[in-house]
């Protein structure tokens, strides 16, 4: 069986997005128009992205967050003209078409899994959702409209440290077949000094979550 979620990397996702509006492929049919983005997210990562996705020509029309608000807040700074904490409102509105889901991974696989039942492109980050079943969900639901994009985004990948190091594993910098690969990672403190998801095993946080779904797939990609 195919799966028609990819992994790519978040440059990647945006050529792609752009080569298909060229090709006549998004669903306002007029060619070279990008589709609108909403945003699922007030971290770090969303308001890094938007800035980057405006560069790129995308209009962000909507931004949802946890509370109105702390979607309100980062809407205004990031001047983006709509704010929620109501994923319906986001994901009906007729100028999004394309959702960036960029929250905390309790809310990927339900949020991604609305927006392609409704035909919208989505563009997650990882992990995929908390468990395989709600992954696999994903995937059954980006099988509803063949042509849409349905991404789960690994950023790091596009760093020149990892790809350096990808094209060295490739090359056989340590050997011509992988066994063992011992990973060490150097970072700072994984929760901060006040409660968040990220201290909540539940919620996908808890530091053995966090090293394994969050930084442990970027470790895998050096050698797969």
């Amino acid at each position: 069986m195919s799966v028609p979620i990819s992994l790519y990397r978040s440059a990647d996702f945006c050529e792609k997005m752009i080569k298909d509006s060229e090709d006549g492929g998004d669903r306002g049919g007029e060619r070279g128009l990008l589709p609108g983005v909403g945003v699922f997210g007030t971290g770090a990562a969303a308001r890094r992205l938007v800035p980057v996705l405006r560069r790129e020509g995308f209009q962000v029309e909507a931004l949802w967050g946890r509370s109105r608000e702390s979607a309100a807040a980062a809407a205004s700074d990031l001047g983006v003209p709509y704010s929620t904490n109501r994923v319906d409102e986001v994901l009906l509105r007729k100028d999004v078409d394309l959702v960036v889901i960029l929250c905390p991974p309790a809310h990927h696989s339900q949020i991604a899994v609305k927006a392609l039942g409704i035909g919208k492109h989505v563009a997650v980050q990882c992990p995929g959702g908390l468990t395989q079943d709600e992954a696999l969900r994903m995937v059954q639901a980006a099988q509803y409209y063949p042509r849409l994009t349905a991404t789960l985004c690994c950023g790091l990948r596009s760093l020149p440290a990892f790809e350096k190091m990808r094209r060295a594993v490739a090359g056989g910098l340590i050997g011509p077949s992988v066994r063992l690969c011992d990973v060490r990672v150097n970072l700072g403190a994984l929760v901060g000094k006040r409660y968040s998801w990220l201290c909540d095993e539940g919620m996908g946080g808890g530091v053995l979550n966090l090293l394994v779904r969050i930084f442990g797939k970027h470790c895998l990609h050096l050698i797969i």
